[in-house]
């Protein structure tokens, strides 16, 4: 009996245990989805902000060239303004002149009438006199409001002008699919930093710039020269993009060949389960990593093998150049992203992802610690050292770490 208390005691702990650990790994959870919905909010927030601007300096345009229009109708106005004043001049002279003809006629007439046709002719004048100073003074009131009116247009046409010179920053262009070896046509879009923005492609040169905005079909080996326009004028530099377009892919789908101290190693295009637009597999330690490959036909990739796909045919620091961009690749966020969703962190020879999103094991012993492994190419929060030569040693091959992951070679 006692032994069946203990064993119920003992269940009821291993269940509270158990239920306790369950209840730590749900407020986990939830707050991690609530950074998430965080960070998703501040992002919506940033391309509101941004729409928003791209907004006030379109209607910024258009209220400048209504101001314009305002300006010309204005002058226009005053023009016309001008010319009744002097016609109305002119009228009034020559009535003040057949007034005075008519008085002289009727001073040589009978005096009874003479009297009287006077005092109608005098009362005309003053009538006439009257109407004279009305319609000057409703004209001078017209030409005063049309030149205030010309003078809020300039005022407004100056602060539109001084809005504008404040945006002197050019566009960031970025062309897609990125420079590179490829094996099948490609179309070519250069895309914008900024919402209203125009941008350009010019093949071979930059004497034959051409609308990039809806893609144009590539298919040859060579350079190809891009840039972009934003709604203000600013523009960005040329810049250079270069492609090699093959045939002789024959690493199957989803690898593609890369020299490596004098021999070809297939390399896979995406880390494990090598498939676009997958969630790539970390949690997986060194031997399994390996037994994974191995299961494949494939292995893992060496430290070499892995450095030279990374590195390109230049000799990158980066997959994508010698200068760190923190845009290009997952190398400053809070969690790994789905294989191939950074486009633009795309090796030369078309291996994505190798710099940032998950560090990857290698078959490779670090030099120092022979018996642990090495991994390489950073994760999603290494910023900068997020490089192809970036690498460190794992504590145990049998570990597994939730930033880590793998690709095979063959």
């Amino acid at each position: 009996m006692e032994n069946t208390n203990k064993n119920v005691q003992d269940n009821s702990q291993k269940k509270g245990k158990k239920n306790g650990k369950r209840n730590i790994v749900i407020l986990i959870l939830m707050f991690l989805l609530l950074i998430c919905l965080f960070i998703v909010q501040c992002q919506l927030n940033k391309m509101k902000e941004q729409a928003l601007a791209d907004q006030k300096l379109s209607e910024l345009a258009l209220r400048q060239k209504e101001i314009l229009d305002s300006l010309r109708l204005l002058e226009q106005a005053k023009a016309d303004s001008l010319k009744a004043l002097e016609a109305a001049r002119i009228a009034d002279s020559l009535r003040r002149a057949d007034s005075l003809r008519i008085a002289d006629s009727l001073a040589n007439l009978k005096p009874g009438v003479n009297e009287d046709s006077l005092r109608r002719v005098r009362d005309s004048l003053r009538a006439e006199r009257r109407a004279r100073r009305d319609s000057l003074a409703r004209i001078a009131d017209s030409l005063a409001a049309l030149e205030k009116a010309r003078q809020d247009s300039l005022n407004k046409l100056r602060l539109a002008d001084s809005l504008r010179n404040l945006d002197k920053v050019p566009p960031t262009a970025e062309i897609t699919p990125p420079p590179g070896r490829y094996y099948d046509p490609i179309k070519l879009k250069v895309k914008c930093d900024e919402i209203k923005c125009k941008t350009f492609v010019s093949i071979g040169d930059t004497l034959n710039p051409q609308d990039a905005g809806k893609g144009i079909d590539y298919n040859k080996t060579g350079s190809v020269f891009f840039y972009a326009a934003d709604s203000v004028g600013n523009r960005s530099a040329w810049e250079e993009a270069k492609y090699d377009m093959a045939s002789d892919n024959f690493c199957g789908k989803n690898a593609f060949p890369v020299p490596v101290g004098g021999k070809t190693v297939c390399v896979d295009a995406y880390e494990y389960p090598n498939q676009p637009d997958a969630t790539p597999k970390d949690m997986v330690s060194q031997e399994e990593a390996a037994r994974i490959c191995k299961n494949e036909g494939k292995h893992l990739c060496s430290i070499e093998e892995w450095q030279a796909a990374c590195r390109g045919k230049d000799g990158f620091k980066y997959s994508y150049g010698n200068s760190y961009r923190q845009n290009k690749c997952n190398t400053n966020t809070k969690s790994a992203k789905r294989s191939g969703r950074k486009t633009q962190c795309r090796s030369w020879y078309g291996m994505y992802d190798m710099n940032g999103n998950l560090w990857e094991w290698t078959s490779s012993t670090s030099k120092q610690h022979p018996d642990k492994f090495l991994v390489a190419g950073g994760a999603w929060n290494t910023n900068n050292e997020s490089s192809c030569s970036e690498s460190k040693f794992s504590f145990y091959p049998q570990n597994q770490y939730p930033s880590v992951g793998f690709r095979c070679c063959k």
